[in-house]
């Protein structure tokens, strides 16, 4: 490139076209040799021989006696050029900038997180409308679901405003709950949901048809929704009740790892409603024999 880009150079002195031999002499070529004054010429050089010009014509204020008393210096950049070669000297910075640009709208469109105003005790369920409406973090953001998220968490009980927006790379949630929760009162009698035996029962409304330390097996009532009058009839009420009963998982699991076979059979037994009090999980020639000892809570309206 430095064959073709030229530079403008002053050459001082006093009869400045005597400067132009020793130029030539070194086999710098020389283009558009103009004379501006008496003592000054204006010359255009291959860029790649600058350091040639100003090495034989210092711009110094003193020259000693085996220097000629010409100096060389660039001519200031004017017009269209001035302009090419600002932005010629700035690519970098202007290729950062685009860079930097287009960078952040890419990001802009990306959801780095989650922020929640109000309440985030719903996060868990927030999280799952987003799965369920294909919003993941640090992925496009896709638009025209918002409805469908605010639909989903305002059928959670209690939950009276949602209102889901984007902003920049964070996606807002504001839920607002009411003062009370809705009513969801339950008919019927209390079951029984595993085999055991009770530890605890409490019960305010309803009538017992258990008492603890019975053995009572999976669908078996427990509670029933009734009161019983002093002339043997029954009156109808809305039992409400809890009852803790010792139960015992037993089973063999198809599964590769030790692990894996202890979180199929604690989902089995219900893993949000339990208390595992002990656990014990045997190699067999098909898997493994899983013994799970847990407590289960079962209530209504309670």
């Amino acid at each position: 490139m430095g064959a073709f880009i030229k530079e403008r150079v002053y050459i001082e002195g006093l009869m400045p076209e005597r400067a132009l031999l020793r130029l030539r002499r070194a086999g710098i070529p020389l283009f558009r040799v103009q004379k501006t004054n008496a003592t000054t010429l204006l010359v255009s050089v291959r860029k790649r021989d600058l350091e040639k010009v100003f090495a034989i014509y210092p711009n110094v204020c003193y020259n000693d006696s085996r220097s000629s008393s010409f100096t060389a210096k660039l001519a200031p950049k004017k017009g269209a050029t001035k302009w090419l070669y600002v932005l010629k000297n700035r690519v970098g910075l202007w290729l950062g900038a685009l860079l930097f640009i287009g960078g952040t709208a890419f990001a802009d469109g990306l959801v780095c997180g989650v922020d929640f105003v109000g309440t985030d005790v719903y996060a868990r369920e927030t999280y799952a409308a987003l799965r369920e409406a294909n919003i993941r973090l640090f992925a496009p953001y896709r638009k025209g679901k918002e409805d469908l998220i605010c639909a989903k968490l305002l059928s959670i009980d209690g939950v009276e405003f949602c209102s889901v927006k984007k902003r920049g790379m964070r996606l807002v949630v504001e839920i607002r709950t009411a003062p009370f929760g809705k009513e969801s009162a339950k008919d019927g009698q209390l079951y029984a949901d595993c085999d055991g035996v009770i530890l605890s029962m409490t019960v305010l409304r309803g009538t017992a048809l258990k008492k603890i330390g019975d053995r009572v097996n999976a669908g078996e009532p427990l509670v029933g929704d009734w009161f019983s009058t002093e002339d043997g009839g029954h009156v109808r009420v809305q039992a409400i009740a809890r009852v803790c009963i010792a139960c015992t998982y037993v089973e063999e699991i198809a599964a590769a790892t030790e692990q894996e076979a202890f979180a199929i059979a604690y989902l089995a037994v219900g893993a949000d409603s339990v208390v595992l009090r002990e656990r014990r999980v045997t190699a067999t020639e098909r898997g493994f024999a899983v013994r799970l000892a847990y407590e289960s809570v079962q209530t209504i309206n309670f």
